[in-house]
Protein backbone atom coordinates (compact mmCIF):
# COMPACT_ATOMS: atom_id res chain seq x y z
CA UNK A 1 0.00 0.00 0.00
CA UNK A 2 1.35 3.46 -1.11
CA UNK A 3 0.84 6.54 0.56
CA UNK A 4 -1.87 7.60 -2.32
CA UNK A 5 -3.84 4.14 -1.00
CA UNK A 6 -3.89 5.11 2.29
CA UNK A 7 -4.46 8.86 2.26
CA UNK A 8 -7.54 7.69 0.35
CA UNK A 9 -8.82 5.22 2.72
CA UNK A 10 -8.45 7.84 5.37
CA UNK A 11 -10.45 10.81 3.57
CA UNK A 12 -12.82 7.68 3.11
CA UNK A 13 -13.11 7.65 6.54
CA UNK A 14 -13.93 10.87 7.06
CA UNK A 15 -17.41 11.06 5.05
CA UNK A 16 -19.19 10.49 7.94
CA UNK A 17 -18.55 12.95 10.08
CA UNK A 18 -21.39 15.45 10.33
CA UNK A 19 -20.00 18.91 10.87
CA UNK A 20 -23.73 19.90 12.54
CA UNK A 21 -22.64 17.34 15.29
CA UNK A 22 -20.93 18.19 18.46
CA UNK A 23 -20.19 14.22 19.42
CA UNK A 24 -20.19 10.75 17.64
CA UNK A 25 -17.95 11.83 14.74
CA UNK A 26 -15.20 10.30 16.04
CA UNK A 27 -16.96 6.63 16.95
CA UNK A 28 -18.49 6.73 13.20
CA UNK A 29 -15.29 7.87 11.72
CA UNK A 30 -13.58 4.64 13.29
CA UNK A 31 -16.35 2.89 12.27
CA UNK A 32 -16.21 3.63 8.75
CA UNK A 33 -12.06 2.97 8.78
CA UNK A 34 -13.09 -0.51 9.71
CA UNK A 35 -15.41 -1.21 7.46
CA UNK A 36 -12.87 -0.14 4.96
CA UNK A 37 -10.27 -1.77 6.41
CA UNK A 38 -12.40 -5.10 6.65
CA UNK A 39 -12.54 -5.19 2.56
CA UNK A 40 -8.66 -5.77 2.14
CA UNK A 41 -6.33 -8.59 2.17
CA UNK A 42 -4.63 -9.32 5.73
CA UNK A 43 -1.65 -8.14 3.89
CA UNK A 44 -2.94 -4.85 3.29
CA UNK A 45 -4.15 -4.13 6.50
CA UNK A 46 -0.52 -4.46 7.66
CA UNK A 47 0.28 -2.53 4.99
CA UNK A 48 -1.98 0.28 6.02
CA UNK A 49 -0.62 0.31 9.73
CA UNK A 50 2.96 0.11 8.55
CA UNK A 51 1.98 3.55 6.73
CA UNK A 52 -0.47 4.96 10.10
CA UNK A 53 2.78 3.83 11.72
CA UNK A 54 5.28 5.91 9.57
CA UNK A 55 2.85 9.24 9.89
CA UNK A 56 3.18 8.76 13.65
CA UNK A 57 6.46 8.62 13.56
CA UNK A 58 6.91 12.09 10.82
CA UNK A 59 4.26 13.72 13.84
CA UNK A 60 6.47 12.90 16.59
CA UNK A 61 7.54 16.65 16.97
CA UNK A 62 8.38 19.35 19.48
CA UNK A 63 6.14 21.50 17.76
CA UNK A 64 3.06 19.23 17.40
CA UNK A 65 3.76 18.05 21.55
CA UNK A 66 3.47 22.22 22.23
CA UNK A 67 0.55 22.57 20.17
CA UNK A 68 -1.48 19.54 21.52
CA UNK A 69 -0.46 20.99 25.22
CA UNK A 70 -1.89 24.17 24.65
CA UNK A 71 -5.16 23.16 23.31
CA UNK A 72 -5.70 20.13 25.67
CA UNK A 73 -4.49 22.81 28.63
CA UNK A 74 -1.78 19.41 29.22
CA UNK A 75 -0.33 16.48 27.23
CA UNK A 76 1.20 13.62 28.47
CA UNK A 77 3.60 11.19 26.34
CA UNK A 78 0.34 9.00 26.25
CA UNK A 79 -1.53 11.80 25.53
CA UNK A 80 0.54 13.00 22.49
CA UNK A 81 0.12 9.51 21.00
CA UNK A 82 -3.44 9.79 21.02
CA UNK A 83 -3.32 13.35 19.48
CA UNK A 84 -0.83 11.95 16.48
CA UNK A 85 -3.66 9.51 15.89
CA UNK A 86 -6.37 12.35 15.68
CA UNK A 87 -4.00 13.90 13.78
CA UNK A 88 -3.63 11.69 11.22
CA UNK A 89 -7.76 10.64 11.49
CA UNK A 90 -7.99 14.57 10.54
CA UNK A 91 -6.73 13.83 6.89
CA UNK A 92 -3.41 14.49 4.63
CA UNK A 93 -4.03 18.41 4.32
CA UNK A 94 -4.54 19.09 7.97
CA UNK A 95 -2.03 16.38 8.86
CA UNK A 96 0.61 17.82 6.09
CA UNK A 97 0.00 21.90 7.24
CA UNK A 98 0.73 20.63 11.31
CA UNK A 99 3.58 18.71 10.52
CA UNK A 100 5.23 22.16 8.79
CA UNK A 101 3.34 24.45 10.86
CA UNK A 102 1.83 23.35 14.33
CA UNK A 103 -0.17 26.70 14.99
CA UNK A 104 -1.77 25.73 11.65
CA UNK A 105 -4.25 23.50 13.62
CA UNK A 106 -6.00 26.81 14.89
CA UNK A 107 -8.19 26.62 12.05
CA UNK A 108 -8.85 22.74 12.71
CA UNK A 109 -9.13 22.23 16.40
CA UNK A 110 -12.23 24.20 16.99
CA UNK A 111 -13.75 22.94 13.70
CA UNK A 112 -17.30 22.61 13.74
CA UNK A 113 -17.54 18.67 14.22
CA UNK A 114 -14.41 18.17 15.72
CA UNK A 115 -15.38 16.35 19.31
CA UNK A 116 -11.27 16.10 21.03
CA UNK A 117 -8.16 16.22 19.49
CA UNK A 118 -7.24 13.19 21.16
CA UNK A 119 -8.36 10.05 19.28
CA UNK A 120 -6.84 6.74 20.90
CA UNK A 121 -9.23 4.29 19.40
CA UNK A 122 -8.36 5.15 15.65
CA UNK A 123 -4.79 3.67 16.01
CA UNK A 124 -6.38 0.64 16.86
CA UNK A 125 -8.48 0.02 14.04
CA UNK A 126 -6.03 -1.71 11.78
CA UNK A 127 -5.40 -4.60 13.97
CA UNK A 128 -9.14 -4.86 15.13
CA UNK A 129 -10.01 -5.43 11.83
CA UNK A 130 -7.36 -7.95 11.11
CA UNK A 131 -8.05 -10.13 13.97
CA UNK A 132 -11.90 -10.05 13.28
CA UNK A 133 -10.48 -11.36 9.69
CA UNK A 134 -8.22 -13.69 10.28
CA UNK A 135 -9.14 -15.17 13.84
CA UNK A 136 -5.42 -14.24 14.77
CA UNK A 137 -3.48 -11.85 16.65
CA UNK A 138 -2.19 -8.86 14.87
CA UNK A 139 1.60 -9.03 13.79
CA UNK A 140 3.57 -7.16 16.33
CA UNK A 141 6.08 -4.42 14.10
CA UNK A 142 9.91 -5.06 14.53
CA UNK A 143 10.82 -1.45 14.08
CA UNK A 144 11.11 0.80 16.62
CA UNK A 145 10.04 4.52 15.82
CA UNK A 146 12.18 7.43 16.92
CA UNK A 147 13.50 7.82 19.92
CA UNK A 148 12.79 11.28 20.96
CA UNK A 149 10.53 13.90 19.29
CA UNK A 150 12.18 15.59 16.67
CA UNK A 151 12.77 19.50 16.58
CA UNK A 152 13.75 21.66 19.32
CA UNK A 153 12.61 20.60 23.23
CA UNK A 154 10.19 23.41 25.19
CA UNK A 155 9.52 24.03 28.44
CA UNK A 156 6.42 25.63 29.80
CA UNK A 157 8.07 28.75 29.86
CA UNK A 158 8.44 29.49 26.12
CA UNK A 159 5.07 28.23 25.11
CA UNK A 160 3.93 32.02 24.74
CA UNK A 161 6.81 33.22 22.45
CA UNK A 162 7.52 29.51 20.39
CA UNK A 163 3.00 29.33 19.72
CA UNK A 164 1.63 32.93 19.89
CA UNK A 165 -1.36 31.89 18.15
CA UNK A 166 -2.42 28.81 20.66
CA UNK A 167 -1.43 31.02 23.67
CA UNK A 168 -3.73 33.78 22.16
CA UNK A 169 -6.22 31.18 21.64
CA UNK A 170 -6.66 30.56 25.07
CA UNK A 171 -6.80 34.14 26.44
CA UNK A 172 -3.48 34.55 28.07
CA UNK A 173 -1.57 37.17 27.72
Amino acid sequence: MNTEEFWAIIEFSRRVVDPERADGNARRQAEELWKQLSRLSPEEIVEFDAQFQDKMDAAFHWDLWGAAYLVAGGCSDDGFTDFRSWLISMGRRVFEDAVSNAESLLRVVDAPGVEDVFFEEFRYVPARAYEALTGRDFPVHKRAGPPAPAGEEWGEQELAHRFPAFWARNGRQ
